[in-house]
């Protein structure tokens, strides 16, 4: 019969989407890095996690633990099982060690194509239609997203500025939080973050809200606290993969989601869209032009 301990972190990974939010929130930190947790008592990881010990407790026993110390020895025990086996831990049982590079391209394919055809498929197109109309017509507009969605927040706000929106991204939180705070109800800030539990994007949209700027959020949660912040929800449609994370398609879902925004943004500033384009296009084909 397989241990409590046994397997925890996948055990973790499996129930984490149902938990009550609390619980989510100590989840997601124990998957981000569980060797880290092992080493935190249980005052620490509530800190952490602005949450009480009693939820930490309570996460234990859903885990079939008897307590924090239990958990603590599991996640050290799996901790050194993930160091022993990085292939099928980091990247999972869909690629093998000794596939060749058609079947990598073929299940690269079929993440990015599952990733990108069902978040098209399942958005809400009158809540993309309004977040569209909303950028085309704001004052200022700050784009924010941590971590591997922060490439994604400087895509949207690199295509927006590009058809003359007045439109900032930074990765520094400091930066972005100081420029939430001075947004007002014309301007609009658009969060990014696949879980929609990132701290730092959570806490940016909060801040944009104290001021009455409108939000917008683009997220794979309709429960998360991204969500909860947001006047509008773009949801992406990402399941969990035999990735060890879901970073590939989770960032081709959001990447069709920025696609459908910007093209509907340029359709409503279609006269300036196409003076800037223009003007930028002039301005680089000096380089373009260059013999080599």
């Amino acid at each position: 019969m397989q241990s409590p301990v046994d397997g925890i972190v996948d055990r973790l990974a499996a129930l984490a989407p149902s938990m009550p939010e609390a619980q989510r929130t100590i989840a997601e930190l124990v998957l981000t890095d569980p060797g880290a947790v092992a080493r935190l008592t249980i005052l620490d990881l509530a800190d952490r996690c602005g949450v009480s010990t009693g939820s930490i407790t309570r996460l234990c026993r859903a885990l079939g633990l008897n307590g924090y110390a239990e958990l603590r020895l599991a996640l050290a025990s799996d901790s050194g099982r993930t160091r022993a086996e990085p292939w099928s831990v980091s990247i999972g049982a869909d690629v093998a060690e000794t596939d060749d590079i058609h079947r990598i391209a073929e299940v690269v394919s079929a993440a990015i194509s599952q990733g990108a055809v069902e978040t098209v498929a399942g958005l809400d197109l009158e809540a993309a239609d309004q977040a569209a109309g909303m950028l085309a017509t704001a004052r200022r507009v700050w784009v924010f997203g941590a971590g591997g969605s922060s490439t994604i927040a400087s895509e949207l706000q690199q295509r927006l500025y590009h058809i003359g929106v007045p439109v900032w991204t930074s990765t520094d939180t400091h930066v972005a939080l100081s420029g939430a705070a001075l947004l007002g109800p014309k301007d609009v800030v658009v969060g990014i973050s696949h879980s929609g539990r990132t701290k730092e994007v959570v806490d940016m949209m909060t801040e944009a809200v104290s001021h009455g700027a409108a939000t917008i959020a683009i997220c794979n949660d309709a429960t998360s606290p991204l969500a909860s912040r947001a006047d509008l929800l773009l949801l992406t449609s990402v399941r969990q993969t035999g990735f060890r994370t879901e970073s590939l398609a989770s960032r081709h879902g959001q990447l069709a989601v920025v696609d459908v925004l910007f093209i509907a943004v340029a359709q409503r500033t279609f006269e300036q869209a196409g003076e800037t384009m223009a003007a930028a296009h002039q301005a680089v084909q000096p380089y373009k032009n260059q013999e080599r």
